[in-house]
């Protein structure tokens, strides 16, 4: 629970603090991970870890892998928002086949928290390069970067217009962010399709976000051992 706590949040991110304490638990992770887990994407995790700097534990890198798998037997296509470095982006990428990745991302940071997110974060935290993220996946078809804030930053994209999605990743860590993901890609999601999102437990905005919106739904929230939640469109 110390890790709901706003100045602890405030302390650890967006530096070298958070990084090292995420490499310091997806180190204990991967031990876990190698008793009983497939070795070749363990080893992607692990490559993927030297390449960029990643936000995700190993066990949350190897839901979003899983789960990007599975869903490609369904129609649809697949989404990232909130792309950093391209990390999560290139374990969906191995393992989407020609299904199309729309990538969205300012490229520029985060946009300005709310109070609804407490004093956590900044804006323009967390920012990479388009240049840089397109050079990183450059050897994967399909891929389609959508720059600026979302969902404007779709709005006018010809591909995106009449779209549905089998899986769609956010990892957008603010209140307004995470409720513009889900009131888009709530009602283009195919039955069966997942939304995944990343820092529920521990983000009081991504919390408030998706109890607001999926009050008046159907379906349930399934909240996972890591910080991830799930949704499953009934």
């Amino acid at each position: 629970m110390w890790l709901r706590n706003q100045r602890v949040q405030k302390f650890l991110g967006g530096g070298a603090l958070e990084r090292v304490a995420i490499r310091g638990v997806s180190a204990l992770e991967m031990l876990g991970l190698r008793t009983h887990k497939d070795s070749a994407t363990l080893s992607l995790i692990r490559r993927v870890r030297r390449e960029r700097r990643w936000l995700v534990t190993s066990n949350e890198a190897f839901m979003v892998h899983s789960l990007a798998r599975a869903q490609v037997k369904l129609p649809g296509e697949i989404a990232e928002v909130g792309v950093y470095q391209g990390g999560t982006a290139r374990m969906i990428c191995e393992v989407k086949g020609t299904k199309t990745l729309h990538l969205c991302d300012t490229f520029e940071g985060l946009p300005e928290p709310t109070s609804s997110d407490g004093k956590v974060h900044t804006g323009s935290q967390y920012a990479c390069s388009l240049e840089s993220v397109q050079g990183y996946l450059k050897d994967y078809p399909n891929v389609v970067f959508h720059k600026g804030l979302f969902p404007d930053s779709v709005a006018a994209a010809e591909d995106v217009k009449g779209s549905t999605y089998c899986f769609a990743h956010f990892d957008v860590d603010l209140y307004q962010s995470t409720l513009d993901c889900l009131k888009f890609f709530y009602p283009r999601m195919v039955t069966g399709g997942v939304m995944l999102s990343h820092d529920y437990s521990i983000l009081a905005g991504v919390r408030k976000a998706f109890a607001e919106f999926l009050a008046d739904k159907p379906e349930d929230l399934i909240e996972l051992p890591t910080t991830q939640c799930m949704v499953i469109k009934r």
